[in-house]
């Protein structure tokens, strides 16, 4: 019995629950949650990180590697997150979505609200009483591996889907997560997240 306690513990202390933030955090406020673990580089080793957070600099961060590893993360079972702005917030992302998707983000649109009425999705944004768009969007081009979570001006601003044995969400409009815009139903956006990402 007591092997069985300590087991329980053991794996309950280390278990894999963090959530490792890189890119452009300044002005965001969601850190409140302390699974948010706000790294200014991507650490060698990513076991004790269940997902990963990425807020777009104008330059990257990542080299080729840093993308690479990122990538086999996900493919392993890992969740990640690639938020983007209007220009010239989208490096990371685009790095990433060139290798994973082959394609970039575009465009710049600008809306009080978004559209997310479809049926056939993961983060069932369509719950919600409101989704925040963010200051200054982004779309990203449709592919059929991906499922378009949140529309803007007829574009796909939030999408979302599997890769490999790990999930993926690509947002136009991280900006939500700023403090200035901060409300209840941003930080519902954000729980809807990590619930398809963990």
């Amino acid at each position: 019995m007591r092997l069985f306690v300590f087991l329980l513990f053991y794996s309950s202390l280390f278990a894999q629950d963090d959530k490792l933030v890189l890119g452009n955090c300044k002005n965001l406020c969601l850190f409140e949650d302390s699974t948010f673990v706000i790294k200014d580089s991507l650490p060698a080793e990513l076991d004790s990180y269940k997902s990963i957070y990425i807020f777009s600099n104008s330059f990257s961060i990542l080299s080729t590697n840093q993308t690479n590893t990122i990538h086999q993360f996900v493919l392993d079972g890992g969740g990640l997150y690639l938020g983007a702005e209007n220009w010239p917030l989208q490096a990371e992302s685009n790095q990433l979505t060139k290798l994973i998707y082959n394609k970039e983000a575009y465009g710049e649109y600008q809306a009080d609200s978004v559209e997310s009425k479809s049926k056939n999705v993961n983060l069932k944004l369509n719950e919600l009483e409101d989704v925040p768009p963010g200051n200054s969007t982004i779309a990203f081009p449709l592919d059929y591996r991906l499922k378009v979570e949140a529309w803007i001006e007829d574009q796909p601003l939030i999408l979302s889907g599997k890769v490999g044995k790990g999930r993926i969400i690509i947002d136009g409009g991280y900006s939500r997560f700023y403090c200035d815009n901060w409300s209840n139903d941003v930080l519902e956006v954000l729980k809807k997240f990590g619930q398809y990402l963990e």
